[in-house]
Formats: structure tokens, sequence, C-alpha cells
């Protein structure tokens, strides 16, 4: 596998850190995860599966890794880091800035031990300025950055946020990515520091938010279920007679305007001269697009999808979790997989998106139980067993069945 020599500690809670040291292990890595005696936060009940405690997130995000439970803030835990460490390649984690100085697991403390280590530190709004030390949650970067100013409509309810933890996945892709080129460079540079910050992720993956802001000036309206940029023109759903068709019915691209012309019956539009430029049509799209509703409204869903591709106007339908998950699309791409485990007899989760077509990407073991692998682990690393009772018998390592 592509990063087979490659080994990580993985300190990380919750989503951004957890995610970025599990798309290194998709790619080969031995990933170790350190939680403290507790567990990471992460591990919190959810649902209940087989009769057991059950979070359907911790499951995925923790895949391919081995797990060591781990009093960092003892002295010995934190001894047992730094033994770690000098054989390690990459570093993660994921705590409010000044967390890691206080465990005494900083960039600068664990680069002496290991010059050549890469970094990771994934925050909220990076690790100075007058917001770095505010709490940095997804929910709340979502918020700060204004990307909630764009979704849904003007009511007078709050403004919502993506269901979708964005700036989480978003900082993780980030990270992954610095991480990668990181190891490529390192026989040039050495080890070096990876900084990410939710805030930071998410403003790059706007559509170009700021660039309408900052270039044009624009006051950005909220979209709805269209284009931010271009409320009234659209790129969402629309009712069909029996539910909702998603449609791109963008009115400036010359080719769907022909298609439009020829679905409605309509070759006097072709030839009126306020369309044949792209203002034009912009500039009447609300009218437009109602003539493409009230086609749309005496549809099937079915007969829609099909009439409006074949034609070249982009559509699909509006489908639910549960439906999409049984298209037999997923199951032809391969988009969920199937693997055993103890306590909750058998587990689907959604693939790795991460593919290579020469090298193996996988999802090859479950999240490991809290302190699973603490003997392995150690083992490995030089402890002996008497060592390793000594540690279990103080509380410094915490073993679960």
């Amino acid at each position: 596998m592509p990063l087979s020599d490659v080994s990580v500690i993985d300190c990380g809670q919750v989503i951004a850190g957890p995610l970025c040291a599990t798309f290194l292990a998709d790619l080969g890595a031995d990933v170790v995860k350190i939680e403290p005696p507790n567990g990471e936060m992460y591990r919190s009940y959810r649902r209940t599966l087989n009769g057991e405690p059950y979070n359907p997130g911790f499951e995925l995000f923790n895949r391919n890794k081995r797990a060591l439970s781990l009093d960092l803030k003892s002295d010995e835990g934190g001894e047992i880091v730094h033994d770690l460490v000098e054989e390690t390649d990459v570093f993660v984690q994921n705590w409010p800035p000044g967390v890691a100085e206080r465990l005494d697991v900083d960039y600068e403390t664990l680069r002496d031990i290991n010059e050549d280590l890469i970094y990771v530190h994934v925050t909220g709004y990076g690790q100075s300025g007058p917001m770095a030390d505010l709490p940095g949650m997804d929910a709340m970067t979502q918020h700060v950055s204004g990307f909630t100013s764009l979704l849904g409509y003007d009511d007078d309810r709050p403004p919502i946020r993506s269901q979708s933890s964005l700036a989480d996945y978003f900082a993780a892709y980030s990270a992954t990515i610095s991480v990668l080129g990181a190891l490529i460079d390192r026989d040039s540079t050495g080890g070096q520091k990876v900084e990410i910050s939710l805030l930071e992720a998410l403003a790059h993956n706007l559509d170009a938010a700021y660039e309408f802001y900052n270039n044009l000036g624009e006051e950005l309206e909220r979209g709805g279920r269209n284009l931010y940029y271009q409320p009234d023109m659209l790129y969402g759903a629309a009712e069909a007679a029996d539910g909702y068709v998603s449609v791109a019915l963008l009115l400036y691209s010359d080719r769907i305007w022909r298609a439009y012309c020829e679905l409605l019956d309509r070759p006097d539009l072709l030839e009126a001269e306020r369309y044949r430029t792209v203002e034009g049509r912009v500039e009447d799209v609300e009218h437009l697009r109602s003539k493409f509703e009230d086609w749309l409204g005496e549809q099937s869903v079915e007969d829609a999808v099909d009439t409006l591709n074949e034609m070249g106007i982009p559509a699909a339908p509006y489908q639910t979790i549960a439906e999409a998950a049984e298209m037999e699309h997923m199951e032809h791409l391969g988009v969920f997989e199937e693997i055993d485990h103890p306590r909750y007899e058998e587990l689907t989760l959604t693939s790795t998106p991460l593919s290579l077509s020469e090298s193996d990407v996988s999802l090859r073991s479950r999240a490991p139980f809290l302190g699973e692998h603490n003997r392995d682990v150690l083992r490995e690393r030089g402890y002996d067993e008497d060592e390793i009772e000594r540690l279990v018998e103080r509380g410094i390592l915490v073993e679960t069945e």
C-alpha cells in the first residue's frame, strides 16, 4: 500500500483530526489512536446496536486504526508518547491551542525528539489572533465564516447549518493533502508542521463567495434551492407531478438554452432579440424558469429525468438517505462495505472515498475498542511485560474488553 512504511500517532478527537489520520490509514499507514483513560469524546453514546452503545460516526472515522489508551496528564504517559514519537512519521492532534504545550507534546518538544516528524495541528480558528482561543467546532465555524448566510430562505427562523460537518471534512482533507506533500518533501526539508484551521478550510470551499465580495463588492444573498450568486436561476429541486427533480437549468449555457426552447416547443424564443445574449436571458430568468416549472409540474419524476437528460439539461431525482442507500448504483460503486464486529456482529460502513488504480486503498479493520492494542503497541516499542503490567496497575494504561 502507498503508505505502508509510514507510522502515525493520532491524538485527534471527534472528526477533523481523526479523519485526517483515517485517510492516512486507508492508504496503508500504521495509525495508533491515543485516547485518555475514559476514551475520546466521540466514543459517546448516540444509539444502541445489538444491545450495546453505538456511535456510527466513531466507527466510520476510526477504521483501520489501532488503539492505545494512555493518561497523557501523567509523567509516565508523557514519557511513553515521547518514546513512541522517536520512530513515528506523523503526529496528528486537534486540541485547542495551548493543550499540547501543557501535555508536553507540542511541535517544538516533539521536533527535538524526532527532527523528521511531520506534526499536524488542526484548530478552529488558527493558533494565534483574536479568535484563536474561542471554541472552534464545526457548527461555530459554519456560522462565523458566513457560510450559513448563503443557506436556506429569507424567513424569521434562525440560520441553518449544513447537516454535513463540512468545516471538519474540508480541514481533514486539507491536512491529509498537506501531510502527503510533507512526506514527499521530507528528504529536502526534514519534518515540518502542518497548521490547518476549520475557518480557512471552509473559506476556501465556498464556491468563490469571498471573491464575489472582495472583488465585486456584492452583498451575497441566500440561494435557497439555487445558486447564491444567481438565486433566480434553477439549480436545485423543483416539483414534478409525483415528487421533486433536481435540475441544472443554467440558461447562460447556450446548449441548455437551446434544449430549453426545444423542450417547451418554443423555437420563437431562439429568434427573440433579447434572449440572444446571456445577459438578456439572465435578466428574464424568473419568467423563463416559471414556464419550465409549469412543464415539469405535469411530468412524473421518472419521465422528467429521462427527458431532460436526453435533451441535454442535467437532472436527477430527489431522494432521501434511505432511497439513496438502496440504489443499485451505490452497490455498483461499492460505496458500502460490511465488516465483522465482535460487539455488533456486523457493521455496514461507508467505504473510503480515496481510490488508486494500482494500489490497495481499503477498509481493512473496524474502529478499535478503547485501549485494545495497548500491549501490542508497547511491545513493538521495546516495553516488556513487567513494565506494561506496572503501567496498567498504576492506571497509566487502561484496558477494556
